[in-house]
């Protein structure tokens, strides 16, 4: 006996539901680590002195984790983890300048928005998100409704699919059909 939409739709039950908890874990887990921070507290007492290789040492991890790459009219200071592609790699604009130049911590902040005001921005956001509990709720609900309609849509496009397959004789109308109920464009 052949299952229908409705009847694959009824044994597929949410198995992880989304709850305000498991919402607030999710965000918390995305927010963006304050290590640019700790990199800009080390280059404050250089502030005014001119960008060397010898700021490295300054760095949390020295020169071993640190490289200062001057190219493109930029000098710039990047950690191991932003070469290998990493989640906690850093790459900060110093000087747009190839030349040694004093360093202008204040300069470094401003001209990396994406390290410090923005991040700082976007983890204010995530916190709102996190204490608001009734957003949560809400939000969580209508995520798990989603997952439920994307489920039943699945088990519907099977059944479909076996109504209009190339054994059928709806298979020469197929794309048609598809198109009257939304499934192709």
């Amino acid at each position: 006996m052949r299952k229908t939409a409705l009847s694959l739709a009824s044994t597929i039950g949410p198995t992880d539901m989304h709850t305000p908890t498991s919402l607030t874990t999710l965000i918390a887990n995305h927010l963006e680590p304050d290590h640019a921070d700790r990199v800009l507290a080390a280059l404050k007492p250089l502030d005014g002195q001119l960008i060397t290789t010898r700021l490295l040492d300054k760095l949390p991890g020295g020169r071993v984790e640190w490289r200062l790459t001057r190219d493109m009219g930029y000098t710039k200071v990047a950690n191991r983890a932003y070469k290998h592609h990493r989640a906690e790699g850093i790459e900060l604009m110093l000087a747009r300048s190839e030349g040694s130049v004093p360093l202008d911590v204040a300069w470094v902040e401003r001209e990396n928005p994406h390290q410090f005001a923005g991040r700082r921005e976007r983890n204010a956001l995530r916190a709102q998100a996190m204490a608001n509990k009734e957003a949560l709720a809400k939000l969580a609900a209508v995520m798990n409704e989603l997952e439920d309609l994307q489920k039943r849509v699945a088990a519907a496009k099977v059944t479909f699919a076996a109504y209009t397959g190339d054994n059928t004789p709806y298979r020469v109308v197929r794309y048609e059909l598809e198109r009257a109920c939304g499934l192709r464009d």
